[in-house]
């Protein structure tokens, strides 16, 4: 079973509840709670961190070990052996239970505290509560002398049993102000938990408007670019009219289909010759006049919401008045704990000890008595026996006037623990009321930011459909590529299935990620024409592996799209080898380390074995190819996804080389290729030559310039400069280099004065103590570094100003020009 204790926030009275682990949820610990208020009137907060808490919460070991450390703490406290800590360093956590209806407006105040027993004298016992004294035996003589000793024997009776009233009250009254002061500490934590979870709303309010706001910043921007780039894609034919060609800018309608596209588009029953026409652009046309005007509401209702933000999120005068006035009151509950434990140690052990020897007096009485009785006849026997108790009777009279007047220090000490628990009710009641208002502010904003976050998520999706037209250009090629790697797979796999199995399983999982990699980028920018016209399977993964090899739909169904560029022979010019070289270098700074293993070059593994795989392979040396036909075809594949990643890193890819239809290139035509590469190349150098000419001599010209104003101003007296730069004396804002005035403001940590700049809607610029000696009354200097921090707790070193916990201030450092 687990035992917890929940604390009422109002009263500070603890109630017990034991769950069973499996019962240890948020509505069972309410339906538990609902003898000491009703479910629907609870509000119930677990802390530190102080929030509403939630089932899996409750049933973390971590949760219940620190609701079982406070339990400790508070029995402590209620013992007299503790005082008040914030539970934030010792990391335990508490219950509190709060009711809706003490925060209304026309919630009753709370009945005032009364202790029991209550404060003044305690009730004393007379001579008739003094029990007779046993008969006498049949053997004893009653006699004048056996009746006067026995009425002092009875009046030191009576005093012992004033003696023991005394001294039960004193562990009474110690009681009831250690219970009463549990329930202040009690009240004192509540309050914290109450003011903590307030802060959390509002900086968690600040931080949701902080980072709406730039989203929506960030998200007009995109936003406005997209639409502009959407009407471009969305023209009939480009028109250039600075004549310089450029992707962003081209339409839709300038981009012709391949043929096979456009043929698969015809033997379907539709007419597709561009890009534009695989679009509906009616349609999308008019989901982007939705999208802008949506767009302008979303500004006109972002603009309200920061001036609704800045009333009720905005810095209160009161925030940091309430602040002391709360440390105050733990102040005084402090001062009371140290009190009672002061009387605890001092009064309650003395009156034990008072009327032990009250007691002692008692008994030692009866025994006097009872010799003097046997001993009447001797004479001097009565006298020496009324003399000791005469003295017995004095002595307990006196002792009994001192335990009384500690009982009346004990009384009033009572009085003020509960007069102060009284007070601390009626603050709390009120104290409360004031966070309830400023959370349901701050709830108000916060929903209205959450509106708009939801708006601004919705706008994001449905402005996102145009995305897809803007991208189609790039897509478009992207697809072209993929369909010439994919046949190059269908090859691959066809030639390879007899080599090993394993070989083809872990090709089937590279594809397979590529795929995906397609799908999720380039792909889901596609028209829904590519899926379901000219290839219906291009979202579909490879086909399944089976001990026989299965038939190839997918290649069947996969357009023949060939090559965009002139083919060329790799090996047939030194240029074009130096061409393809530096392209793979630049491809291999760009493209992600992890993908390295799978992108190899063709020419690089043209040996006796496969080095994509033998990056997958278990053994040390890759097996030989058992058949030259697979081994071209899986180049033949690699080259294919080689040329992919290399057109997603943004390189040029070199045209596509299909050994197929390779035809020999004449040697004229060799010659003249070299002739035109070698042209281009002399060009290129002559250019670079040009520029690194033209950027030596701009060099020269600035370092000139430079010399020659420096050389200006070399005249102007160093006492001149010093003037002009100090004439002005910064408020608005505070930079490195700046003139700063710093007037004293109080004294700080240490007795230290704390001087502040001197500023125009720019606070919390403090000047650094190691700056100055001594208290002047201002000081005038040149700011020569800043450092920017945030409060933290009041009277700790991160807050040395004694602002509001989590205000952002800066310290400057300055080199002193004067002071007074």
């Amino acid at each position: 079973m687990i035992r917890l204790r929940v604390l009422t926030a109002s009263t500070g009275a603890c109630t017990h509840i034991s769950l069973h682990p499996n019962e240890f949820t948020y509505s069972t610990i309410q339906s538990r709670l609902a003898a000491v208020l009703p479910v629907n009137d609870q509000i119930i907060l677990i802390g530190p961190p102080y929030k509403v808490p939630k089932d899996s919460l409750l049933r973390n070991n971590e949760t219940i070990s620190a609701l079982r450390l406070g339990d400790e703490e508070d029995e402590l406290i209620q013992n007299g052996r503790h005082s008040l800590e914030p539970a934030e360093r010792t990391g335990s956590k508490r219950i509190f239970l709060f009711s809706k209806r003490a925060l209304a407006n026309n919630a009753p105040e709370p009945p005032d505290c009364v202790l029991d027993p209550a404060p003044g004298p305690l009730p004393m016992p007379t001579q008739s509560d003094i029990p007779p004294p046993p008969p006498s035996p049949s053997d004893v003589v009653e006699t004048p002398l056996r009746n006067a000793l026995e009425l002092y024997v009875r009046q030191l009776m009576l005093d012992v049993a004033k003696g023991r009233v005394y001294a039960d009250g004193a562990d009474l009254r110690l009681a009831a102000c250690r219970k009463c002061l549990s329930e202040m500490v009690a009240i004192a934590h509540a309050l914290r938990a109450a003011v903590s979870n307030l802060s959390d709303h509002r900086a968690g309010a600040v931080r949701q408007r902080t980072q709406f706001s730039s989203d929506f910043v960030d998200a007009a921007s995109f936003y406005m670019g997209l639409l502009q780039k959407f009407e471009l894609r969305a023209g009939e034919a480009y028109v250039d009219e600075t004549n310089t060609f450029s992707v962003e800018n081209e339409s839709l309608g300038s981009v012709p289909l391949h043929p096979s596209l456009v043929a698969a588009a015809r033997s379907s029953g539709r007419m597709m010759e561009t890009l534009l026409d695989t679009v509906p652009l009616d349609r999308e046309k008019a989901w982007a006049n939705k999208c802008q005007t949506a767009h302008e509401r979303l500004t006109a209702s972002a603009e309200d919401l920061e001036a609704a933000f800045g009333t009720a999120v905005g810095t209160s005068s009161g925030w940091n008045e309430e602040a002391q006035e709360d440390l105050a009151a733990e102040e005084i509950i402090k001062m009371l704990i140290s009190e009672v434990e002061d009387a605890d140690n001092r009064i309650r052990l003395s009156q034990s000890e008072k009327n032990d020897i009250l007691a002692s007096n008692q008994s030692e009485a009866t025994r006097i008595m009872s010799t003097a009785v046997r001993n009447e006849s001797k004479e001097g026997r009565a006298e020496s026996a009324f003399s000791s108790l005469e003295e017995m009777a004095k002595s307990s009279s006196s002792i009994l006037m001192t335990m009384e007047s500690d009982d009346n220090i004990l009384s009033q000490l009572s009085q003020r623990v509960a007069d102060a628990k009284s007070a601390a009710m009626k603050r709390m009641k009120s104290r409360l009321r004031h966070i309830s208002v400023a959370q349901s502010e701050i709830a108000r904003v916060t929903s209205s930011v959450s509106v708009l976050q939801h708006a601004l998520l919705q706008l994001k999706t449905d402005i996102g459909h145009l995305e897809h037209v803007v991208e189609l250009p790039s897509s478009y090629q992207s697809f072209l590529t993929e369909i010439q790697r994919r046949r190059a797979y269908c090859n691959a796999f066809k030639s390879i299935f007899d080599a090993t199995l394993e070989r083809l399983n872990l090709m089937r999982a590279d594809e397979i990620k590529l795929r995906e990699a397609f799908l999720r980028g380039p792909g889901k920018h596609l028209m829904p024409a590519f899926y379901e016209i000219f290839v219906p399977t291009l979202a579909t993964s490879p086909a399944v592996f089976s001990p026989q090899l299965p038939d190839m739909l997918e290649f069947q169904t996969l357009p023949n799209v060939g090559s965009q560029s002139t083919q060329y022979n790799s090996s047939s010019t030194e240029s074009g080898s130096t061409l393809m070289s530096s392209q793979v270098r630049e491809m291999e700074s760009n493209v992600d380390t992890k993908d390295q293993s799978v992108l190899v070059s063709a020419d690089e593994n043209s040996g006796n074995y496969d080095v994509m795989m033998q990056t997958m392979s278990q053994g040390d040396v890759a097996p030989r190819r058992k058949d030259d036909k697979a081994e071209r075809a899986t180049l033949k594949y690699e080259n294919a996804v080689l040329r992919q990643k290399l057109e997603q890193a943004g390189v040029k890819v070199p045209p596509y080389i299909d050994s197929h239809t390779t035809t020999t290139i004449h040697p004229d035509e060799n010659d003249s290729m070299d002739q035109r590469h070698k042209e281009q190349h002399r060009k290129i150098s002559s250019l670079a030559a040009e520029l690194e000419r033209v950027q030596k001599e701009l060099e020269a010209a600035r370092a000139a310039s430079a010399q020659k104003e420096a050389a200006n101003l070399r005249p102007n007296s160093d006492l001149e400069t010093t003037q002009q730069r100090s004439d002005k004396i910064s408020h608005t804002s505070f930079e490195v280099g700046d003139i700063g005035l710093f007037m004293p403001t109080g004294r700080g940590r240490g007795g230290k004065r704390i001087y502040l700049a001197f500023h125009s809607s720019c606070p919390h610029r403090y000047l650094s103590p190691d700056c100055i000696d001594g208290s002047p009354d201002f000081v005038l200097g040149r700011i020569v570094y800043q450092e920017e921090f945030e409060a933290g707790a009041l009277n700790t070193t991160r807050n040395p100003f004694g602002l509001h916990v989590g205000t952002k201030f800066w310290v400057l450092t300055v080199e002193v020009v004067k002071k007074g």
